[in-house]
């Protein structure tokens, strides 16, 4: 059922590199390659501090226009549509475009009751002249909203989204997952879940990015290619996130 989908939470804004290598290495910090299909290689890795593990999803593909992705990321009704086990998403607070607050629901098949993120979404971008990164960090702020009848919060939640810019309009995408769903739900079912939750989001996001409502935009506050873009234009520096 496609509302049922493992919640693969974060609020992306975008992370871009005109770094030629991934943003992330799976060769070490003992990545094991649990699943390569469709172009998707997820891994996971066991912590020592948690009886759940941590997914990571890496994929490449074709985009040309680049600030397709912070269209859709602005998009929050559409996150039901390709974040997996995502309900709704939305925002309450923020201090400028590039440090957000945001509140995420997910619908668990009963008898799981339904649970609730709330998150601090930083991005960060280093221009040496050029976009040389970007990566979204998603801090978990579970009491930053007051509790929610008929949901539990996730006691633990934090996630990174990075991409880097290859060659030849390619992007290389990683995505991390760790969280702790609170309540009770035995540790080999939510590792099941997770396992799960990079591999659609990322199959997903590669076919809504391509929609025509998501192309030709330009946003000031980070520095991207697209034909959008205005002609030398050059990013608004944002206030220093606190």
């Amino acid at each position: 059922m496609d509302r049922l989908r493992p919640f693969g939470l974060l609020w992306l804004l975008l992370a871009f590199s005109t770094l030629c290598s991934p943003a992330f290495s799976n060769e070490d910090q003992d990545w094991t390659l649990v699943s390569d299909r469709n172009d998707i290689q997820v891994y996971m890795k066991h912590r020592d501090e948690s009886r759940l593990k941590t997914f990571r999803g890496v994929t490449r593909f074709p985009l040309k226009d680049e600030y397709s992705l912070v269209a859709l990321l602005n998009d929050y009704p559409s996150y039901p549509k390709w974040l997996h086990f995502v309900d709704s998403a939305e925002e309450f607070g923020r201090a400028n475009p590039l440090d957000r607050q945001l509140r995420f629901t997910t619908q668990l098949p009963w008898p799981l009751a339904d649970r609730e993120a709330v998150l601090r979404a930083k991005v960060t971008q280093v221009l040496d002249p050029n976009p040389n990164s970007v990566k979204i960090t998603l801090i978990n702020q579970p009491d930053a909203l007051p509790p929610t009848k008929n949901y539990i919060r996730f006691p633990e939640m934090t996630g990174i989204l990075a991409f880097s810019r290859l060659s030849n309009h390619q992007i290389e995408m990683t995505y991390e997952l760790i969280l702790d769903p609170g309540g009770y739900i035995p540790a080999w079912i939510a590792n099941i879940l997770l396992r799960d939750a990079p591999y659609f989001t990322l199959e997903r996001l590669r076919r809504i990015i391509n929609k025509p409502e998501y192309q030709n935009h330009y946003y000031d506050y980070i520095e991207l290619n697209g034909p959008g873009r205005l002609v030398d234009a050059t990013p608004q520096a944002a206030p220093a996130p606190h």
